[in-house]
């Protein structure tokens, strides 16, 4: 038997502005038109708009919950949000990543930033189905990704850095952000 999916089930949804109703998309952090500051809240499945509040963010999307955002978005690798209260410092998809990729090259943080953004998507996604995502500290066999930097082809004496999977551990080279270099 197989199983269709709703399109809108698997397809980021755009937003409205709850201060000016400007269109908003998955990835803004910031309202072109008011000039508010955007997060995104994964229980919720909305982009927010966002009032300081404390040194906190108050959610216009909530009855005045507030948040903070992820630690990756000091990187402008991530706009999603975490509740005031919870003690993890990063959102539901970053505390999935159990390495990063050296961020004192710039190229890396460029690539590590197109590779979140997908990642952020496949999490939109997994969530909205619903499914298990325990992370490693949570489950020994919880998902995790590694996402390196290095030569594919273990050039400069390196072991060469290859895409793939095992147990639950998904490794990137995050060169492999760049089309070029992932379809050598």
């Amino acid at each position: 038997m197989s199983v269709r999916f709703r399109p809108s089930l698997l397809q980021t949804r755009c937003a409205s502005c709850q201060n000016c109703g400007q269109l908003l998309y998955f990835e803004n952090t910031k309202c072109e038109s008011c000039g508010l500051r955007l997060g995104y809240l994964p229980k919720q499945e909305v982009v927010t708009a966002l009032e300081e509040a404390d040194g906190l963010w108050r959610a216009l999307a909530t009855e005045g919950e507030q948040y903070r955002f992820c630690a990756n978005a000091e990187h402008d690798v991530c706009n999603w949000l975490v509740a005031a209260e919870d003690a993890e410092i990063f959102c539901a998809s970053c505390r999935h990543n159990r390495t990063i990729p050296d961020l004192t090259n710039p190229e890396n943080l460029v690539h590590w930033r197109k590779i979140e953004y997908a990642k952020h998507r496949l999490f939109y996604t997994l969530l909205r189905l619903r499914l298990p995502l325990a992370t490693r500290a949570e489950d020994p066999n919880g998902l995790a990704f590694d996402f390196l930097s290095g030569p594919p082809d273990g050039k400069g004496g390196e072991a060469p850095i290859m895409t793939g999977h095992a147990g639950g551990l998904i490794t990137l080279n995050v060169a492999e952000a760049d089309a070029p270099e992932r379809e050598r």
